[in-house]
């Protein structure tokens, strides 16, 4: 980490819990379920995320499904992962899955079969984040008045 070349080894992302200490794997998962992991993309080489606690840090992974090298700006020396890079495993875990199911048609699926107090709440709660849903929403029910 820090100013250090990348660290290399291999991490499939499905079970990349079991490859990392557990109290690094237990931090991120906290960073990942308080949402700190920002602007996380996709590129040709692999996933770039900003991480957001006391500092903010970038983090980059090589590969997709497997991770072949990382790096994180922090000044972690205490071993090959620190929690920003197990958060954004976490992420890009969930992102991987959640492509996964909207391919396959899964994520229609639940929708069309979710009641209308499901759809209510998830669409209350896209509103407050998203700017382009809350217009959308605008635009359509007042359309409907």
């Amino acid at each position: 980490t820090g100013d250090e070349l990348p660290y290399t080894s291999t991490v499939v992302i499905d079970k990349f819990e079991e490859e990392i200490h557990f109290l690094i794997a237990e931090r991120g998962k906290e960073y990942f379920d308080a949402h700190q992991v920002l602007m996380l993309q996709q590129t040709t080489e692999g996933w770039t995320a900003v991480i957001e606690g006391s500092e903010t840090y970038q983090v980059l992974l090589e590969g997709h499904d497997v991770i072949s090298q990382w790096h994180c700006t922090c000044p972690f020396e205490h071993g090959p992962v620190c929690k920003h890079i197990a958060a954004v495993l976490y992420a890009v875990r969930d992102e991987i899955h959640i492509n996964r199911a909207n391919a396959s048609g899964e994520i229609d699926q639940w929708i069309e079969g979710a009641s209308p107090e499901v759809l209510r709440r998830i669409l209350k709660i896209e509103v407050r984040k998203h700017e382009g849903v809350r217009a959308d929403v605008y635009h359509e029910m007042k359309s409907e008045k």
